[in-house]
Protein backbone atom coordinates (compact mmCIF):
# COMPACT_ATOMS: atom_id res chain seq x y z
CA UNK A 1 0.00 0.00 0.00
CA UNK A 2 1.39 3.40 -1.01
CA UNK A 3 1.65 5.98 1.75
CA UNK A 4 0.15 8.94 -0.10
CA UNK A 5 0.10 11.04 3.05
CA UNK A 6 3.86 10.63 3.39
CA UNK A 7 4.39 11.53 -0.26
CA UNK A 8 2.21 14.61 0.14
CA UNK A 9 4.18 15.73 3.18
CA UNK A 10 7.47 15.30 1.34
CA UNK A 11 6.14 17.25 -1.63
CA UNK A 12 5.02 20.09 0.65
CA UNK A 13 8.45 20.27 2.26
CA UNK A 14 10.08 20.30 -1.18
CA UNK A 15 7.83 23.12 -2.38
CA UNK A 16 8.60 25.17 0.72
CA UNK A 17 12.33 24.66 0.21
CA UNK A 18 12.08 25.71 -3.44
CA UNK A 19 10.08 28.81 -2.48
CA UNK A 20 12.51 29.77 0.25
CA UNK A 21 15.48 29.33 -2.10
CA UNK A 22 13.73 31.46 -4.71
CA UNK A 23 13.02 34.24 -2.20
CA UNK A 24 16.56 34.05 -0.82
CA UNK A 25 18.10 34.26 -4.29
CA UNK A 26 15.81 37.09 -5.38
CA UNK A 27 16.60 39.28 -2.38
CA UNK A 28 20.29 38.38 -2.53
CA UNK A 29 20.56 39.43 -6.17
CA UNK A 30 18.93 42.78 -5.40
CA UNK A 31 21.43 43.44 -2.63
CA UNK A 32 24.42 42.39 -4.72
CA UNK A 33 23.42 44.37 -7.81
CA UNK A 34 22.69 47.48 -5.76
CA UNK A 35 18.94 47.56 -6.27
CA UNK A 36 18.80 47.43 -2.47
CA UNK A 37 21.73 49.73 -1.61
CA UNK A 38 24.00 49.40 1.42
CA UNK A 39 22.01 50.56 4.42
CA UNK A 40 18.74 50.18 2.52
CA UNK A 41 15.81 48.99 4.60
CA UNK A 42 14.22 45.65 3.76
CA UNK A 43 10.48 45.64 4.42
CA UNK A 44 9.15 42.13 4.98
CA UNK A 45 5.57 43.03 4.09
CA UNK A 46 6.56 44.20 0.62
CA UNK A 47 8.04 40.77 -0.08
CA UNK A 48 5.05 38.87 1.32
CA UNK A 49 2.93 40.75 -1.20
CA UNK A 50 5.39 40.28 -4.05
CA UNK A 51 5.89 36.55 -3.50
CA UNK A 52 2.35 35.84 -2.29
CA UNK A 53 3.51 34.09 0.84
CA UNK A 54 3.52 34.40 4.62
CA UNK A 55 6.29 36.15 6.53
CA UNK A 56 7.89 32.86 7.61
CA UNK A 57 9.80 32.05 4.38
CA UNK A 58 10.76 35.73 4.09
CA UNK A 59 12.26 35.68 7.57
CA UNK A 60 14.04 32.39 6.90
CA UNK A 61 15.56 33.86 3.74
CA UNK A 62 16.66 36.97 5.65
CA UNK A 63 18.32 34.83 8.32
CA UNK A 64 20.31 33.09 5.60
CA UNK A 65 21.30 36.46 4.18
CA UNK A 66 22.36 37.56 7.64
CA UNK A 67 24.69 34.55 7.80
CA UNK A 68 26.04 35.65 4.41
CA UNK A 69 26.71 39.09 5.94
CA UNK A 70 24.46 40.68 3.34
CA UNK A 71 21.82 41.91 5.79
CA UNK A 72 21.82 43.16 9.36
CA UNK A 73 18.79 42.43 11.54
CA UNK A 74 18.09 44.75 14.45
CA UNK A 75 15.22 43.78 16.81
CA UNK A 76 12.49 46.45 16.92
CA UNK A 77 14.39 48.51 14.36
CA UNK A 78 14.27 46.53 11.15
CA UNK A 79 16.36 44.69 8.60
CA UNK A 80 18.89 46.49 6.43
CA UNK A 81 21.34 45.65 3.67
CA UNK A 82 24.77 45.69 5.28
CA UNK A 83 26.91 48.76 4.85
CA UNK A 84 30.25 48.61 3.04
CA UNK A 85 33.14 50.47 4.66
CA UNK A 86 36.59 51.23 3.32
CA UNK A 87 37.86 48.62 5.79
CA UNK A 88 35.57 46.04 4.14
CA UNK A 89 36.95 46.96 0.73
CA UNK A 90 40.55 46.46 1.83
CA UNK A 91 39.70 43.16 3.53
CA UNK A 92 37.97 41.82 0.41
CA UNK A 93 40.99 42.62 -1.75
CA UNK A 94 43.40 41.27 0.88
CA UNK A 95 41.60 37.92 0.74
CA UNK A 96 41.64 37.95 -3.05
CA UNK A 97 45.38 38.61 -2.99
CA UNK A 98 45.89 35.59 -0.75
CA UNK A 99 43.77 33.28 -2.89
CA UNK A 100 43.80 34.17 -6.57
CA UNK A 101 47.51 34.45 -7.46
CA UNK A 102 48.22 31.13 -5.72
CA UNK A 103 45.31 29.39 -7.44
CA UNK A 104 46.28 30.85 -10.81
CA UNK A 105 49.78 29.42 -10.42
CA UNK A 106 48.42 26.04 -9.30
CA UNK A 107 46.02 25.59 -12.23
CA UNK A 108 48.37 26.97 -14.89
CA UNK A 109 49.64 23.57 -16.14
CA UNK A 110 46.14 22.14 -16.65
CA UNK A 111 43.72 25.03 -17.21
CA UNK A 112 41.42 24.74 -20.25
CA UNK A 113 43.08 26.87 -22.93
CA UNK A 114 40.05 26.78 -25.23
CA UNK A 115 37.99 28.39 -22.50
CA UNK A 116 40.79 30.88 -21.96
CA UNK A 117 40.76 31.79 -25.64
CA UNK A 118 37.01 32.38 -25.42
CA UNK A 119 37.57 34.82 -22.56
CA UNK A 120 40.36 36.47 -24.53
CA UNK A 121 38.03 37.16 -27.44
CA UNK A 122 35.39 38.65 -25.14
CA UNK A 123 37.85 40.86 -23.27
CA UNK A 124 39.17 42.01 -26.63
CA UNK A 125 35.81 43.67 -27.32
CA UNK A 126 36.55 47.23 -26.20
CA UNK A 127 32.94 48.25 -26.74
CA UNK A 128 31.37 45.79 -24.30
CA UNK A 129 31.66 48.03 -21.23
CA UNK A 130 30.25 50.93 -23.23
CA UNK A 131 27.28 48.91 -24.49
CA UNK A 132 26.42 47.15 -21.23
CA UNK A 133 28.49 47.79 -18.14
CA UNK A 134 26.47 45.17 -16.28
CA UNK A 135 27.36 42.48 -18.84
CA UNK A 136 30.99 43.48 -18.56
CA UNK A 137 30.79 43.20 -14.75
CA UNK A 138 29.49 39.66 -15.01
CA UNK A 139 32.03 38.70 -17.67
CA UNK A 140 34.76 39.91 -15.32
CA UNK A 141 33.33 37.86 -12.48
CA UNK A 142 32.83 34.76 -14.63
CA UNK A 143 36.52 34.86 -15.58
CA UNK A 144 37.66 34.91 -11.96
CA UNK A 145 35.04 32.33 -10.98
CA UNK A 146 36.28 30.03 -13.75
CA UNK A 147 39.84 30.18 -12.45
CA UNK A 148 38.80 29.29 -8.91
CA UNK A 149 36.46 26.54 -10.14
CA UNK A 150 39.34 25.09 -12.15
CA UNK A 151 41.06 24.31 -8.85
CA UNK A 152 38.44 21.63 -8.15
CA UNK A 153 38.48 22.60 -4.46
CA UNK A 154 34.81 22.71 -3.47
CA UNK A 155 35.42 24.36 -0.08
CA UNK A 156 37.52 27.06 -1.70
CA UNK A 157 34.90 27.60 -4.41
CA UNK A 158 32.12 28.14 -1.85
CA UNK A 159 34.28 30.49 0.22
CA UNK A 160 35.30 32.44 -2.85
CA UNK A 161 31.70 32.86 -4.02
CA UNK A 162 30.84 34.57 -0.72
CA UNK A 163 33.81 36.90 -1.10
CA UNK A 164 32.94 37.75 -4.69
CA UNK A 165 29.33 38.50 -3.79
CA UNK A 166 30.67 41.21 -1.51
CA UNK A 167 33.21 42.25 -4.14
CA UNK A 168 30.49 42.71 -6.74
CA UNK A 169 28.66 45.03 -4.35
CA UNK A 170 31.86 47.07 -4.08
CA UNK A 171 32.24 47.20 -7.86
CA UNK A 172 28.67 48.32 -8.44
CA UNK A 173 28.80 50.86 -5.62
CA UNK A 174 32.02 52.26 -7.09
CA UNK A 175 30.13 52.99 -10.29
CA UNK A 176 30.99 52.92 -13.96
CA UNK A 177 34.52 53.55 -15.12
CA UNK A 178 34.97 52.71 -18.83
CA UNK A 179 38.66 53.65 -18.67
CA UNK A 180 39.24 51.21 -15.80
CA UNK A 181 37.21 48.57 -17.67
CA UNK A 182 39.55 48.86 -20.66
CA UNK A 183 42.61 48.58 -18.40
CA UNK A 184 41.06 45.55 -16.71
CA UNK A 185 40.49 43.94 -20.11
CA UNK A 186 44.16 44.46 -20.97
CA UNK A 187 45.23 43.00 -17.61
CA UNK A 188 43.02 39.96 -18.17
CA UNK A 189 44.44 39.42 -21.65
CA UNK A 190 47.98 39.57 -20.25
CA UNK A 191 47.03 36.93 -17.67
CA UNK A 192 45.40 34.77 -20.36
CA UNK A 193 48.46 35.02 -22.61
CA UNK A 194 50.63 33.86 -19.70
CA UNK A 195 48.29 30.90 -19.21
CA UNK A 196 48.62 30.10 -22.93
CA UNK A 197 52.40 29.93 -22.47
CA UNK A 198 51.90 27.80 -19.34
CA UNK A 199 54.07 30.35 -17.55
CA UNK A 200 53.00 29.81 -13.95
CA UNK A 201 55.33 32.44 -12.49
CA UNK A 202 54.03 35.14 -14.85
CA UNK A 203 50.42 34.12 -14.25
CA UNK A 204 50.87 34.50 -10.51
CA UNK A 205 52.63 37.86 -10.85
CA UNK A 206 50.15 39.31 -13.34
CA UNK A 207 47.18 38.20 -11.25
CA UNK A 208 48.64 39.88 -8.18
CA UNK A 209 49.28 43.09 -10.10
CA UNK A 210 45.76 43.01 -11.53
CA UNK A 211 44.12 42.68 -8.11
CA UNK A 212 46.28 45.46 -6.66
CA UNK A 213 45.34 47.75 -9.57
CA UNK A 214 41.66 46.91 -9.07
CA UNK A 215 41.94 47.68 -5.36
CA UNK A 216 43.57 51.04 -5.98
CA UNK A 217 40.91 51.94 -8.54
CA UNK A 218 38.16 51.09 -6.05
CA UNK A 219 39.52 52.93 -3.02
CA UNK A 220 40.49 56.10 -4.89
CA UNK A 221 36.86 56.64 -5.92
CA UNK A 222 36.10 57.70 -2.31
CA UNK A 223 32.58 56.22 -2.28
CA UNK A 224 32.88 54.15 0.88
Amino acid sequence: MINTAGQSGTADISKKAVLQDFIYTSIKERIINGEIPPGGIIIENSFTEEFGTSRTPIREALLRLQRDRLVSIYPRQGTFATQISIKDVYEIFDIRLLIEPAVARQICPTVDLEKMESFREQFGDKNLAQISYKKWFYLDRSFHDFLIESSGNETLIRTYQDIMDQHLRVRILAGKSPSRANKTNDEHIRIIDAFARRDAEAVEQYMREHIIASREAAVTLDRF
